[in-house]
């Protein structure tokens, strides 16, 4: 195993590629192999694999127990793997697809972004090494249909995404606080915390311009609710609606009070590392994260932190009374794929294969480095390595919960168009700055998601809510079309769809009886008064409230 690309000569390529101008020697280093055309290979030689793996101990731990064991097992191939910071790799990996060289296996930063790539013809189709390597069988169904476009399967997710919220274990314990389970709660902790010069929840963009829709994914799946984004992603609701402007105005009021990160210079201005110092001194309670972070958290902890404090996470809390406690949000942390430009592609396709297709290593891997190494295999709680640390243990039996009653929330790095992704972040800025308001930032986060073209965008949703009954009875309840899922179950002709308003005191959040004959009612009914209805769609019983004070 070498760097096949030393990182002074790294920098020096991406200030050349900055300028406009490709540097032909940076991209020819990039091949598995020295000339020739683009092919299969012969299945041995040497494979060149780029990763932003950050930290000495990690990229240790993959040289020894991931490189190291696989060219064990397969010694007839070379694996060469570099490291860069996550922003450098997708820059570098862009270029280099756009000049049909790079690495031989491809490192997608995110489901948007393979989806494009794959679009773009510079991945290679991975549809015959699924099918002699019984992929379809070793992994999820819904992680071979992620990336799987007109039939073709073009890569496999890297590492399944969730959103914790990691709080100072000794410090809670210390001032008595009890994890919050709800919104008034988690504020009252706040408050208390602030007013004891504690900054309640640690934030920061510095080192990843793209943080910013961590804290929208929190927001909008613990206060708009999963219904409710499901709804916007398949264009029944708009990200106009009330449900997800409150969500944005919630979070800007936590950053005005000081809350999040002490304030919006700070987020701006202090470094990751930083953060996570003052996280384990206790000078920070409680910092929103994803699972991933678990492998970086442990350094600002214990007597290497000089302290002796401990970290753990608890379910981010529900914002709003009609989310669910605990909710799940489930996501794609990237992807693994094989360059079309490789001239490798049996050699790199059997390291997916390794890397995927044993169980045993696999499994050992989640044990050994917290959520690093969450690939989506299935598994049962029972299988998980008694060695694991139980934080991170608690994360895989969650999320497998989650994913088997397919009752979770969207991660807006999977699910939201690229371009409309891009715009959370970018936005959000903008809105902490107070330079656009939560209802501007809404209206052109729903204009960008309105105009760019969803299919093959992103993936395909895995099916929420519990398994559907089988069909009533003649004569029986109603029941909604497949296709509109756990948001139109019927059940006893009543709707289980609510208002996602929080401020509509005709309807109050509870649930509304379609009919097609609605008589006037007075204030505290189940609906709002007839006359406040609209009949969108008689076909699917869709009602949306006139007054635009809800969203159904």
């Amino acid at each position: 195993m070498t760097a096949s690309l030393s990182r002074r000569r790294f920098l020096a390529g991406a200030g050349l590629t900055a300028l406009g101008i490709t540097s032909s020697s940076l991209l020819a280093a990039c091949g598995g192999d020295d000339g020739g055309s683009t092919g299969t290979g012969t299945g041995t030689g040497k494979i060149d694999f780029w990763l932003d793996i950050q930290g000495d101990a990690n990229q240790k731990y993959f040289n020894e127990n991931v490189a190291a064991a696989f060219e064990k097992a397969k010694p007839q191939i070379d694996l060469n793997v570099t490291y860069y910071k996550g922003q450098d790799l997708r820059r570098l990996i862009q270029t280099a697809l756009q000049s049909r060289s790079g690495p031989d296996i491809v490192r997608g930063p995110s489901a948007t972004q393979t989806l494009a790539w794959s679009k773009a013809h510079v991945l290679a189709d991975l549809t015959p090494y699924a099918e002699k390597f019984g992929w379809k069988e070793k992994l999820s169904s819904w992680a071979i249909e992620a990336f799987t476009m007109d039939g073709k399967l073009y890569a496999l997710p890297m590492r399944v995404d969730t959103m914790l919220l990691y709080f100072n274990k000794t410090l809670f314990e210390q001032k008595g606080w009890q994890q919050p389970t709800d919104r008034a709660s988690l504020e009252a902790l706040a408050a208390e915390a602030a007013g004891q010069g504690i900054t309640p929840f640690g934030s920061s963009n510095v080192d990843w311009k793209a943080a910013g829709e961590w804290l929208m994914t929190v927001f909008w799946n613990h206060y708009s609710g999963p219904d409710a984004l499901r709804q916007a992603l398949t264009g029944e609701i708009k990200f106009t609606d009330p449900v997800f402007v409150e969500a944005v105005q919630l979070l800007k009021g936590y950053f005005d009070k000081g809350w999040i990160s002490g304030g919006v210079d700070k987020y701006f201005a202090v470094p990751s590392q930083e953060i996570g110092a003052n996280f384990g001194k206790g000078t920070v309670a409680m910092v929103p994260q994803g699972n991933w972070w678990m492998s970086q958290v442990g350094q600002y902890f214990g007597a290497k932190a000089k302290n002796q404090n401990e970290w753990d996470w608890m379910p981010v809390p529900a914002l709003r009374p009609e989310v669910k406690h605990p909710l799940f949000e489930l996501g794609i942390g990237g992807s693994l794929a094989i360059n079309e430009a490789s001239k490798n592609k049996d050699a790199a396709a059997e390291y997916l294969n390794w890397y995927y297709g044993d169980r045993t290593a696999a499994l050992k891997r989640m044990a050994d480095v917290p959520s690093t190494y969450n690939i989506p295999i299935d598994f049962s709680d029972d299988e998980i390595p008694s060695s694991i640390d139980p934080r991170s243990g608690r994360v895989l039996t969650s999320l497998n919960k989650a994913v088997a009653d397919g009752d979770y929330g969207f991660v807006t790095w999977t699910w939201w168009p690229p371009k409309t992704d891009v715009f959370v972040y970018e936005g959000l800025e903008q809105v902490l700055t107070g330079k656009m308001t939560p209802a501007d930032y809404c209206k052109q986060l729903d204009q960008k998601f309105t105009e760019e073209p969803a299919p093959g965008t992103t993936p395909p949703r895995p099916p929420r809510g519990p398994p559907k009954p089988p069909p009533p009875p003649a004569g029986g309840p109603r029941r909604a079309p497949a296709a509109h899922g756990a948001a139109r179950r019927w059940s006893a002709g009543r709707s289980s769809r609510r208002c996602f308003c929080s401020t509509c005191s005709s309807c109050s959040g509870r649930p509304w009886r379609p009919s097609t004959t609605r008589s006037r009612t007075g204030p505290g009914s189940a609906r709002p008064p007839s006359s406040a209805w609209t009949t969108t769609s008689r076909r699917s019983a869709t009602r949306r409230c006139a007054r635009r004070c809800c969203t159904t």
